[in-house]
């Protein structure tokens, strides 16, 4: 008896299936390699780094002569404000040439690319020539600021600078400096709240903070109830070797002395008494601006006027100490003022980071909608 095999059904292939084989064959044959990723239209890897870190590309001989130094005076300035400098942004250099011996130094998260027209005929400035194209440097400027995202990888910032000589590059630094950083920090806020919220938002506390002050912020999950004194409540998170505390406290608007130098200090100061009477030593938490400054700004949190203080506290009588960061916001009525601190101790630790934390959290205040 016969046997019959059923041969399978070949589907007929669809143009497109074709259309896209010759595409990936093209570059194939044009030395384009699956591990390229120049070879993939429209995949780029994912960028890669931490917060607070900047590449700059630029040629190594005058790195070393001047640009390093007009590069650190912004972007590696210090941060405000810390018991010991701590910069800006952690800055690494490379010479297109490092950049291309390795790829993988491609796909960082932030770079600051720079060059001018005394180095026309290098690869570097061909680079940015061929990105630019025209608008790497108007006829009517000195020098020319672009920003542009994905370059190599996405989730990536790539800041251009080309001038018509050194000097005008060092101009560009100068005067556009300060709009770059403040578009580098809101690249950066996402790792920076992930690494505030690592853990879930504390919605206990939120509530409770909600309750003493009538406003929202987002408490993380690691903060614990330190003491609940004087109408202060105040929370603890024990990081390793470092201490968090944030501070809450809701009073009545006087007048507008009470955002002066001498009215915040008073305020301050009276609130920071929560903490001094768990020391057991006669002492007082103040704000000491004996040694470094404090710094005041203006700022809007959920459309309420409130003032940003950035300074140092210390203990009278002992050798503690550390930053913080405070707001006095002023309540959607104009009756109340919250006063909102958080503050480090964690001697000979870096605290950049965990500055940066904390006031992303004291910066979800929110009135509206609550």
């Amino acid at each position: 008896m016969a046997t019959f095999v059923q041969r399978p059904i070949m589907k007929p292939v669809s143009y497109r299936t074709i259309f896209l084989f010759l595409l990936m064959a093209i570059a194939w044959s044009s030395g384009c390699g699956p591990g390229d990723p120049s070879s993939r239209v429209g995949i780029l890897p994912a960028a890669f780094g931490k917060a607070n870190k900047l590449t700059v590309i630029a040629d190594s001989s005058w790195w070393a002569s001047g640009l390093a130094d007009s590069v650190d005076y912004t972007f590696g300035a210090p941060f405000l404000i810390l018991p010991r400098p701590e910069p800006l942004y952690d800055l690494q250099h490379f010479d297109f040439k490092e950049l291309d011996y390795k790829p993988a130094r491609k796909e960082l998260r932030s770079y600051l690319i720079i060059s001018h027209e005394g180095l026309r005929g290098s690869r570097l400035d061909d680079m940015m020539r061929k990105d630019l194209g025209d608008s790497l440097l108007p006829a009517d400027k000195p020098y020319s600021v672009k920003m542009v995202q994905n370059r190599w990888a996405t989730g990536q910032v790539v800041f251009y600078i080309y001038g018509r000589n050194a000097d005008a590059v060092y101009q560009a630094i100068q005067e556009r400096g300060p709009a770059m950083l403040a578009k580098l920090k809101i690249h950066d806020l996402p790792i920076l709240e992930s690494q505030a919220y690592a853990t879930r938002e504390n919605a206990s506390l939120t509530n409770k903070v909600q309750s003493w002050t009538g406003a929202h912020f987002r408490i993380p999950g690691e903060f614990v109830p330190a003491l609940e004194q004087d109408s202060t409540l105040w929370l603890r998170k024990d990081a390793g070797e470092m201490i968090l505390g944030l501070l809450f406290k809701k009073i009545p608007y006087i007048n507008q002395e009470q955002f002066s130098l001498e009215g915040f200090k008073s305020l301050h100061d009276d609130m920071t008494r929560i903490v001094t009477s768990q020391v057991s030593e006669p002492t007082r938490m103040v704000a000491d601006d004996r040694e470094l400054p404090l710094f005041f700004s203006a700022q809007t949190l959920d459309q309420q006027y409130a003032m940003e203080v950035r300074g140092i506290w210390s203990m009278q009588g002992d050798f503690m100490g550390g930053p913080f960061i405070s707001y006095v916001i002023q309540s959607p009525d104009q009756q109340s003022l919250i006063l909102a601190t958080g503050f480090i101790y964690g001697p000979g630790k870096s605290k950049r980071e965990w500055m940066q934390q904390l006031e992303i959290i004291l910066r979800t205040a929110r009135f509206s909608g609550i």
